[in-house]
């Protein structure tokens, strides 16, 4: 697998990029020549609407990075970066006992402004704690078959960078490129793994769009892609670990759903007009319950149940 490391100008042409920062891939508001979008602003659209896509987005002129880190946030990109072999320095932070003499509190001036720095400078801020379990979700992965096996061992953290017909640019950020096969791998922590759990969290998080899109980038610079494989790992005790992959039926909804929001971005962002939930009505609108719930109430009515079928 070819890459070209970034030149630190505007992307020109479609390639397989290595060393663009984190930040930079995110939210580098002139990345490529042209607009350019992710996967993350098309699943937005999908899952919540154009408006919620442009209000998170440099396309906002408004756009402020969010000054505000979760936990899962900052695990991941911890974990992500180890299994990447880069030092913890790359772009995370272990939060200090003291800032300027004073025991952390983070309601205090020191702190806040020792938070915000660290967030400006591209920085995940860990707790001693967190690194203890991110230390246990990374042991778990080592004893995992499938990653003793090597399904970790491609190209991490390339950038697949190509031009829509229509006049923008789209990225994709597998964690995996692939050595010697087609297998697309993306590590996700999560808390927990049953197939319950991972099932809701592929369709709450729209994975088909994103592995979807990852195959598209793959294909369109002349990569081999066949599958995209979801590789879980929970971020509490006891860290189970799950590889799961998606099927080519589901990968192929993921598709027609970002064809869907490429339409939906770019008729908004040639008219200026990001529409949220229901603005194209000028009425109120019937709302349908789900079937599940609707039987659930008949179920109770008709027997006359104490509690909630």
């Amino acid at each position: 697998m070819q890459s070209i490391p970034w030149d630190h100008k505007q992307v020109s042409t479609p390639n397989c990029y290595a060393d663009i920062p984190s930040w930079d891939y995110h939210d580098h508001p002139n990345l490529c020549v042209e607009p350019s979008i992710s996967s993350s602003f098309l699943r937005d659209i999908i899952l919540k609407s154009a408006k919620h896509a442009f209000q998170r987005s440099r396309f906002n002129p408004a756009y402020a990075a969010d000054a505000e880190q979760s936990e899962a946030m900052a695990l991941g990109r911890f974990l992500h970066s180890a299994v990447a072999g880069e030092p913890f320095e790359h772009d995370c932070v272990l939060r200090p006992a003291t800032v300027g003499g004073v025991a952390y509190q983070g309601n205090r001036k020191e702190w806040r402004d020792w938070k915000a720095a660290q967030i400006a400078a591209g920085k995940y801020i860990l707790t001693p704690e967190m690194v203890e379990r991110a230390k246990g979700m990374i042991l778990a992965l080592g004893e995992f078959p499938l990653v003793r096996q090597g399904i970790l061992n491609g190209a991490p953290e390339r950038s697949l960078i190509w031009r829509d017909p229509r006049g923008f640019w789209k990225k994709a950020r597998p964690d995996q490129i692939p050595n010697d096969s087609g297998d697309y791998i993306d590590l996700k922590t999560a808390r927990g793994v049953t197939y319950r759990e991972t099932q809701s969290a592929i369709i709450n998080y729209g994975l088909c769009q994103q592995g979807a899109m990852v195959l598209e980038g793959a294909r369109a610079l002349g990569l081999s892609a066949s599958s995209f494989t979801l590789l879980w790992v929970e971020s509490t005790a006891p860290y189970c670990v799950r590889a799961q992959t998606l099927k080519d039926e589901d990968l192929a909804r993921g598709h027609a759903l970002n064809e869907l929001a490429c339409k939906i971005f770019w008729e908004c962002y040639q008219t200026k007009h990001w529409p949220g939930p229901g603005d194209d009505r000028e009425d109120a609108e019937f709302v349908d319950l789900p079937d599940w719930w609707r039987k659930s109430v008949d179920d109770r009515v008709k027997f006359e149940l104490r509690e909630a079928a």
